[in-house]
């Protein structure tokens, strides 16, 4: 049974490959940080860009797979394609606190899906100090989780670990943990490890399964999600830990999935043009677009 459930998360974890740097977490994004003064195109071959742009959308065979609904700066909402079926998607609704994300709310519109509803918790150096999810189905709680951050000496997240406990307990049964590695501002591999919890309440690896994800061969242009706020990115790919990559600041060329047998290894090329800022605005056989909107 566990190894099943284990497939399948394997599985949905995918759902973020298929679709398609900044240590701080601070909301709004800080453009200038990123973006040229002067951006003179990119717009996935569209209207040009004469000021500060950010990501809108990413198109595929000029299908959207994922769109970034921002007022002012603020990412509002974010809707991906989900392949389940072919007017499925999942949105993500963003909410605010001073300014800082504070709230991320994932809901697909599938029959009988579940709902995430992540909160978000900072230090007082602007980190994100701590983030709680409450799993749910319709009007009833499955599962509560929290999570605990780990950072490096330079700032970065170097390991998230989620403890979770089924709904009407008080006591965790389960953990997953990424553990973060970094080449320079990019995200080079995370070791993602499921298991269940030791009669003293702490991770039992002994009684676990890993999987872990490798990003490679970093081109030294500007990562399109940097222009979106980055603690979106870390909740999203808290729910889809194939997405570390959107951390980075550059665009990795290749993603290497290795996960326990029997579940195959996966590796997928990825390619990129660029406009004469450094953007990305399509893949080299111009069928995914990367599309901007000036701000």
């Amino acid at each position: 049974m566990k190894k099943n459930y284990f497939l399948k998360v394997c599985s949905l974890a995918l759902f973020g490959l298929f679709m398609s740097c900044d240590n701080t977490t601070a909301d709004p994004i800080n453009n200038n940080k990123n973006n040229p003064n002067n951006p003179s195109n990119g717009n996935g071959g569209g209207t040009t860009i004469t000021g500060p742009r950010i990501l809108e959308k990413i198109t595929v065979n000029n299908v959207v797979n994922e769109e970034y609904i921002t007022n002012a700066g603020f990412l509002d909402k974010a809707i991906f394609k989900d392949d389940s079926g072919p007017n499925s998607f999942i949105t993500g609704n963003v909410t605010y606190t001073n300014n800082k994300i504070s709230r991320v709310k994932f809901v697909s519109n599938a029959s009988g899906s579940l709902m995430y509803d992540y909160n978000i918790t900072y230090d007082g150096g602007g980190k994100i100090s701590g983030t709680t999810n409450s799993t749910t189905m319709g009007s009833v709680t499955v599962s509560q989780s929290d999570y605990v951050y780990s950072y490096d000496s330079t700032g970065k997240i170097s390991k998230i670990l989620e403890k979770k406990k089924m709904a009407g307990t008080s006591t965790y049964t389960g953990f997953t943990e990424n553990v973060i590695t970094y080449s320079g501002d990019n995200v080079s591999k995370v070791i993602w490890t499921m298991g269940i919890m030791d009669s003293n309440g702490n991770p039992d690896m002994s009684n676990s399964n890993s999987a872990t994800y490798n990003y490679q061969n970093y081109d030294s242009k500007i990562n399109p999600y940097t222009t979106l706020p980055k603690t979106f990115f870390v909740v999203w790919s808290l729910f889809h830990p194939a997405n570390f990559y959107t951390l980075s600041a550059n665009n990795p060329a290749t993603l290497n999935f290795v996960f326990p047998p029997p579940a195959p290894a996966i590796t997928a090329p990825k390619t990129y043009l660029y406009d004469s800022q450094n953007y990305p605005v399509s893949d080299q056989s111009q069928l995914q677009k990367y599309i901007y909107k000036p701000l």
